[in-house]
This record gives structure tokens, C-alpha cells and sequence, in this order.
């Protein structure tokens, strides 16, 4: 009796759950799709024109299923709590996507994206002033369609522990990178503001002692071909909400 009433119990809860936030087969096949093809290319074991045909096609899956939504005017929230738009290195300038090529390992001479900083000295990823570390923060509603947390000192590629989340008020792809932790899944869908993970020093570029401790931030656009061009959206991190605490300040 006592198991009957557990049954029906449960049934009851998963009929009425909302399964729409539940990733279905095919959409966790096309997350791993995405990753197994970001392996390719840094291993340089898929040619470019492969793995675009790869990324269109996941592209096509994620806009079918999740239509954008341009009309609607969403304020972005600045990427790293506590933080301000001085923390940007160059004061913006730090954007140049001159040869960028995501499917092509071998491209070089770009950086699309903006280094976001703390203040690091002894690269403990504990920023000095906070006396923490610093989480880094959806800048958007999203969905989670990749992430890397295997990274160590003695692997090679250079985003180390990264998250890459479809944007579904654009319909395009930001990509954070050099996480230390992660706080979100394959398949999980995200509000703005919230808690991906913290800032670090994973990747082989970010590791190296020369560089300053930051999250590394890339948007996509996405072409009517479903292909990714690089933007540089310093326009919009002037514009963002700044979270203090999880609550909206002015500066």
C-alpha cells in the first residue's frame, strides 16, 4: 500500500514537471557534437570545411528549437561580479578578429574577443582587493552547449576550462574561458546574472606567468548561413548592469 502510494506519488510529480527544461537525446547528441568538433579542430583532426558543415547543422538544430527573439530589449549584465567597465583591458581596444577563423587551428594573429580583469598580483586567482575570487556572470539568457573542466598545467590548449552558452536573446554564442571552477551543465539553461563559475588561470596562455588573471569573453554573431563572425561588443559592456552583491549599482 505504502508503495502504491509512493508510486502514484511520483508519477503524479514527473506528469506535471515541466519537461521543457529537460535536454531531450537529440539535444544532448548535438552538445556533444559541438564538443567532439572544438576537439577536432584544436587537435587539427577535422579539415575547416568539415567542421563548419558540423556547426551549421548544430546551429540549425539550436535556432529551430529556440527561435531569437531580436525585438526584445534585455539589458546585458557585466560578466564579473563587483566589478566595473574599467576592469576591460585596453579600455576596449583589446578586440582585433584581423584573420580569425574558429574552424582553422592554424590561423593565427586574432584575438576576438575582451580580456576582463581582476587584480591578481601573486596569480592565486583571488583578487586582492575583494580578498575572493570572482565569479563571472551570464551576461544573458542562455543555454549551455559546451564546457571543459579537464583542464591541467600540462595540457596544451590554450581557452583551458571554458563554458559556451547560445544566447536566446540574440539566437548567437558567447564563449568565457580560463575558468578555475565551473558552476553550470551541459544542457542547463541560465538566467542573466547568474553564477557560471569563477575567474582563473587554465589555458596554456592564461597559465604562463606573463599573463594577468582575467576571463577571456568572445560573442558570435551568427551569418544567415549560420557561420560565426566575431563581434566586438564593448558597446554593450558600457551599457551593462553592474551587480554588487547580486544587486544592480550604478558607477
Amino acid at each position: 500500500m505504502v508503495l502504491n502510494s509512493i508510486f502514484l506519488l511520483l508519477s503524479s510529480f514527473f506528469i506535471q514537471a515541466d519537461t521543457s527544461d529537460f535536454p531531450s537525446n537529440e539535444d544532448l547528441l548535438q552538445y556533444a557534437h559541438f564538443k567532439t568538433m572544438l576537439v577536432n579542430i584544436r587537435e587539427e583532426n577535422v579539415s575547416p570545411d568539415s567542421a563548419k558543415s558540423v556547426f551549421k547543422s548544430i546551429i540549425q538544430h539550436l535556432r529551430t528549437k529556440y527561435p531569437n527573439h531580436d525585438e526584445l530589449d534585455t539589458a546585458m549584465v557585466f560578466p564579473l561580479a563587483n566589478s566595473t567597465i574599467s576592469a576591460v583591458g585596453g579600455a576596449g581596444k583589446g578586440f582585433y578578429a584581423r584573420t580569425f577563423n574558429l574552424f582553422d587551428h592554424k590561423v593565427k594573429g586574432s584575438h576576438p574577443a575582451h580580456d576582463i580583469f581582476i587584480y591578481d598580483p601573486d596569480q592565486d586567482c583571488i583578487d586582492n582587493r575583494k580578498k575572493s575570487y570572482v565569479d563571472i556572470l551570464s551576461v544573458g539568457p542562455g543555454l549551455v552547449i559546451s564546457i571543459e573542466d579537464t583542464w591541467t598545467p600540462t595540457s596544451t590548449f590554450k581557452g583551458g576550462n571554458y563554458v559556451w552558452v547560445y544566447d536566446f536573446i540574440k539566437g548567437d554564442l558567447w564563449y568565457y574561458a580560463h575558468l578555475r571552477k565551473m558552476n553550470v551543465q551541459v544542457g542547463q539553461k541560465i538566467e542573466t546574472g547568474q553564477i557560471i563559475g569563477q575567474v582563473g588561470r587554465t589555458g596554456s596562455s592564461a597559465y604562463a606567468k606573463r599573463s594577468d588573471t582575467h576571463l577571456h569573453l568572445a560573442h558570435f554573431k551568427l551569418t544567415d548561413e549560420f557561420l560565426p563572425k566575431a563581434h566586438n561588443y564593448y558597446s554593450w559592456l558600457k551599457k551593462s548592469k553592474f551587480l554588487k552583491n547580486g544587486i544592480s549599482v550604478s558607477f
